[in-house]
């Protein structure tokens, strides 16, 4: 039987003797990391009857305005941003998307490209890629506004359908950062 000693002695020498190279910590001088992160930006769910305001007429456009917290912090190194919506529209007629990105006071930072879902879509996506060379303004966004605009059919819509428009949208950030 070895002694426990001699396994100790037997296994300092394999350690200390083990093949090593020396580190070259040059390589890390070109080295860029390039991590992606999605954040959600909007969610809603709209009814006809949401059109019709208080005193019973019916609104054409609705518009949301969503705070976007926490972006402002990580943009410093942001080169490409997507837009990403996905839109289910149950009504009878078409609608107008406006996506606007906003600043702190509600100064435009970039305005997408309108969106027209026709009625009864149910699987609309939109996708919308933003240079941050290009547009380096947008790095200043702190909140969404989206405008729905209803299609004028010339009919009334009925407050108590119970079909629905939803929004739902997110945003990819690409970060490139070197050390």
């Amino acid at each position: 039987m070895i002694s426990p000693k001699k396994v100790c002695i037997i296994l300092c020498f394999l350690v200390l003797g083990s093949c090593y190279e020396s580190l070259d910590f040059k390589q890390l001088n070109n080295f860029v990391v390039k991590p992606v992160f999605t954040a959600a930006l909007n969610y809603f769910s709209i009814v006809p009857s949401q059109f019709i305001s208080s005193n019973g007429t019916q609104q054409i456009s609705i518009s949301d305005i969503t705070d976007i917290n926490g972006l402002q912090d990580i943009t410093n190194d942001v080169v490409r941003l997507e837009f990403n919506a996905e839109i289910k529209n149950e009504l009878d007629r078409g609608v107008t998307i406006t996506v606007e990105f906003l600043d702190r006071i509600s100064r435009l930072t970039y305005s997408f490209t309108s969106i027209f879902v026709e009625s009864n879509d149910l699987n609309y996506i939109y996708l919308e890629a933003i240079d941050v060379l290009t547009y380096p303004n947008i790095l200043n966004t702190s909140k969404v506004k989206v405008t729905l605009e209803l299609e004028n059919t010339g009919t009334p819509l009925n407050p108590d359908d119970t079909s629905e428009f939803e929004f739902k949208s997110s945003v990819t950030l690409f970060i490139e950062s070197s050390f």
